[in-house]
Formats: C-alpha cells, structure tokens, sequence
C-alpha cells in the first residue's frame, strides 16, 4: 500500500535511496565538511517535494529571491545534507550532529539582497543567497501548514527540522558567510 505523498515525505533524505539506487551525485566539498550535490534528473525531480513537502518549492524560492534580488533565472544546483556532520556551535558545550535537509543554490555570482522587513541589504555569494532563500521559503511554508490546523503537525515538524538542520549546518561548517546568513533570516 502506497503511503499519501506527504507522510512518504517524512521519511527523508534522498540519501538513503541514492546508497541504495543507481542515482548519480557528486560531492561537493565546503570546507571542513561536505554536502552532496544532486546532478541526477530523476533524483531532481524528488529532492524538491522531499525538501519543501510539495512539488512547487523551487519555484517558491525563485520567486522569494526575484522578489528580494536582482535574479533574473537560471539553472539551479541542488544540495543535500547528510545526517551525522557533527561539530562544535559557537556557544554549546557539546557538539552538534546534522539531520537531513538540504538546499538549493542560483547561478554563480554575487547577488544583492534586500529584505525591508530584516532592515537586510547586502551582496552575498550564490550559496549564501540559495541558503537564506531555502530558509525563508521553509519558513513561510511551515507557518502556511501550521495554519491548516493540527492534522498537519507531522508535516510542520518536518519542515521546522529541515530549517534548524540547515541552519545547524552552516555553523557546524563555520560557513564562511553564516553571520550575513544569520542577519538576513533574523
């Protein structure tokens, strides 16, 4: 029996079927750690919904990001965050381990974000940009499905964990544009 589409979701990362599977990824290292770049079309075609819970989560991320910058389209990159990168978060006594999520990322370049309402306004990479624009869209997503009422906190918690997870990641990797990150999304 087929599971309905959001509680087969729950169980991510795309991960585990890419050990299991002929899907191809590569790996893409940001230092110290790494995330998997997703480079398989089929396996691109599931990371959205497993990411976002609904098929129409990168066109949500474009369309926040033509908002707040000056994209203008493009081919985007996917990237998944493998459960167990542990390191130390500025401020914890003990380390920190990953938990699935992922992100995606616009084309190469710098863009210039502005977010009125985070009094935010500055130039950051491609990833960063990609990073704040997943976080955000996670964000507004798990406020929509909070409001559908309490049948959904399945997939409410889904959705927070993917945001904290991501967030957790660039601290653990110290990425090196996390403060701009942590500034945007405040």
């Amino acid at each position: 029996m087929q599971l309905p589409f959001r509680q087969r979701h729950l169980n991510w990362p795309p991960l585990a079927a890419a050990k299991e599977s002929r899907i191809m990824m590569t790996s893409t290292m940001i230092a110290p750690t790494a995330s998997i770049e997703i480079t398989d079309p089929r396996q691109r075609l599931a990371f959205i919904p497993e990411l976002f819970f609904t098929p129409q989560g990168d066109q949500l991320v474009a369309s926040w990001l033509q908002v707040h910058s000056q994209y203008e389209g493009g081919f985007w990159r996917y990237f998944a965050v493998p459960r167990g990168i542990s390191g130390r978060i500025d401020g914890w006594t003990e380390d920190c381990i990953t938990r699935p999520t992922g992100y995606l990322v616009p084309p190469e370049g710098v863009y210039h974000v502005t977010m009125p309402g985070n009094y935010f306004d500055a130039e950051v990479s491609a990833e960063a940009t990609g990073i704040i624009a997943t976080l955000m869209c996670l964000n507004r997503l798990n406020w929509q499905v909070f409001e559908m009422g309490p049948e959904m906190a399945r997939v409410c918690q889904g959705l927070v964990d993917r945001q904290d997870a991501l967030k957790d990641y660039i601290s653990i990797i110290k990425h090196p544009e996390r403060d701009l990150i942590y500034r945007a999304i405040d």
